[in-house]
């Protein structure tokens, strides 16, 4: 991965996300719904600190598949799901599809269901 790459990371929790890494410099804040570019040299360095995996894998979602992999972020198919096709899933998924949701999917789809 190119380390001056930006990618689109949004928040889809239902509260703020705030991370620091201090070596760098760097506080981010993410309000509700927020989508901002970040370069990987950022998410990379954010995935070595502590908690920043889980904030990435719960609440912060990295719109590239590959990224994810690449910091080594586990991810089931719910962590792509859209805001549409949450409203989708709930409108006209099947039940099966909605409790696979409610199993397996980040805390930031969760809170989507909950809206």
């Amino acid at each position: 991965m190119a380390n001056d790459k930006m990618y689109l990371v949004k928040n889809r929790s239902a509260s703020m996300v705030v991370y620091k890494i201090p070596e760098e410099g760097i506080r981010r804040e993410f309000a509700p719904g927020e989508t901002k570019k970040i370069k990987y040299s950022e998410l990379e360095k954010l995935s070595y600190q502590s908690g920043g995996r889980a904030l990435m894998a719960n609440f912060l979602q990295i719109t590239d598949e590959k990224v994810t992999e690449s910091l080594n972020i586990h991810t089931e198919p719910e962590y792509y799901m859209s805001e549409q096709q949450v409203v989708d899933l709930i409108k006209t998924g099947s039940l099966d599809a909605f409790l696979d949701c409610l199993d397996y999917a980040p805390v930031g789809i969760i809170d989507l269901l909950k809206r």
